[in-house]
């Protein structure tokens, strides 16, 4: 039982290693609330695959909201990919999930974690998920409250990219 095992292991990890990798980029935008105010982010974003189910994924971003101050910046996550599409990939399903960092304007640098569902239709992809921040500092919104130092961000998004 042993042996079979280990050679299980073995070939998974000779047909990862074989698999090519491969760089892709999105434009996305995603709205959702935190402290009980909504906000609206844009990413542009750029992922490396060295295999397909680990994407080294790094975005700049904007976020924006009528009673919270406008936050700019970079993630990076290394998020886990699950993903199942038919063979011209234009149709299918991806899970996600991951830690990250966030290096940002407005005392809003973190440490997060990450974990979603996007569905693909065409060059489409719609999904949702959340995202759970530990911030490093204390942060204020426009009326000079307090936010909270840890936050949960539920969250839905639109993207479109492609790959090279």
């Amino acid at each position: 039982m042993k042996k079979y095992i280990g050679a299980v292991l073995m070939a998974l990890i000779f047909s990862s290693a074989a698999q090519a990798s491969y760089v892709s980029y999105d434009l996305s935008g995603s709205a959702g609330s935190r402290d009980g105010e909504s906000y609206s982010e844009i990413h542009l974003g750029l992922n490396y695959f060295p295999v397909n189910w680990f994407n080294w994924r790094n975005s700049i971003f904007t976020q924006f909201g009528s009673q919270i101050n406008t936050v700019y910046g970079l993630d990076t996550a290394g998020l886990f990919n699950y993903e199942m599409y038919n063979s011209s990939r234009t149709l299918g399903i991806e899970l996600y999930a991951g830690p990250g960092l966030r290096f940002a304007s407005e005392n809003s640098n973190a440490a997060f974690g990450v974990a979603g569902i996007t569905f693909g239709l065409g060059g489409l992809r719609i999904g949702g998920g959340v995202q759970q921040f530990q911030y490093f500092e204390d942060r204020k919104d426009k009326n000079d409250f307090t936010l909270n130092k840890s936050e949960t961000q539920y969250f839905i998004t639109l993207s479109g990219g492609g790959s090279f």
